[in-house]
């Protein structure tokens, strides 16, 4: 859950120490930055950040017109996914793919609700999933889940509340 760290100088002294057993955790976590106030200490707005993890999300569902190079993605699953099983950060820096860049005017409160009714939708166990995701290819559904939990808590360590 969210706790705000002491003041420290650079974006990743700054940045929240997140885990999520669940997206609805996820959720919670967003209305109370939402209530409470936040600092961003990234380069994108909450919506912006909502807006991504918003595009992840659906192409779990609907799948996506983008992939990486077939050679690429069973080498990223190997470094990613002991990364996301422990909930640590990616030591990997790098720009989202053009499909996921979230466009620059967004309303935050419709992003809000989007990701809400999307987390509903991935936990509902009898929502189908692709079985591929662009970077890592094949994914079992815990690993779906495990990938967005994840993501969301990546992207959302760049929102630190107000005191």
């Amino acid at each position: 859950m969210l706790q705000k760290p002491e003041r420290k100088s650079t974006i990743a002294e700054r940045r929240m120490e997140l885990r999520y057993p669940d997206l609805g955790a996820a959720c919670a976590d967003i209305a109370g930055l939402r209530e409470c106030g936040y600092e961003l200490v990234g380069t994108w707005s909450l919506a912006q950040i909502l807006d991504h993890l918003n595009m992840s999300m659906q192409m779990t569902i609907d799948g996506a017109e983008f992939t990486f190079p077939a050679v690429m993605r069973p080498v990223m699953k190997l470094i990613f996914m002991p990364t996301m099983r422990k909930g640590k950060p990616s030591k990997l820096r790098g720009k989202a793919p053009k499909q996921l860049q979230p466009a620059l005017d967004l309303d935050e409160d419709a992003c809000a609700n989007r990701f809400y009714a999307l987390s509903e939708t991935l936990m509902d166990p009898s929502t189908a999933f692709v079985p591929h995701y662009p970077m890592l290819g094949r994914l079992s559904r815990e690993q779906w889940l495990l990938m967005q939990q994840w993501h969301a808590a990546h992207h959302l360590s760049f929102v630190v509340p107000n005191a």
